[in-house]
């Protein structure tokens, strides 16, 4: 799951840059479920949950379209034979109350 979750991040930070599109962070959680079938275990879904933080409001539709186009575009999670779900969410916090918590 972190090398889905590692070239998600990669990818929508690689597709910002590109657009010029400014973000306070970027976190995420992969999930998996893992069953068994007659021959052995493998992952049938992957969800991934980008907490994404913004500072405008007026970016927020933006940063929704970034998000999801992250996930059709990351290689690692259109390289598996697993269903990839995206759960995202955004939220707009002024970059100095991030800059204060991470320190």
């Amino acid at each position: 799951m972190a090398a889905v979750a590692t070239c998600y991040v990669s990818t929508f930070s690689g597709m910002a840059e590109v657009s010029k599109f400014a973000f306070v962070l970027l976190e995420v959680e992969a999930e998996a479920t893992l069953e068994k079938d007659e021959n052995d275990r493998r992952f049938t879904e992957v969800r991934l949950c980008p907490a994404l933080k913004i500072a405008r409001e007026q970016d927020r539709e933006r940063a929704d379209r970034l998000l999801v186009k992250a996930e059709r575009s990351c290689l690692v999670a259109r390289s598996i034979s697993s269903k990839v779900t995206l759960e995202s969410s955004v939220s707009v916090v002024p970059e100095s109350v991030v800059s204060e918590a991470l320190s």
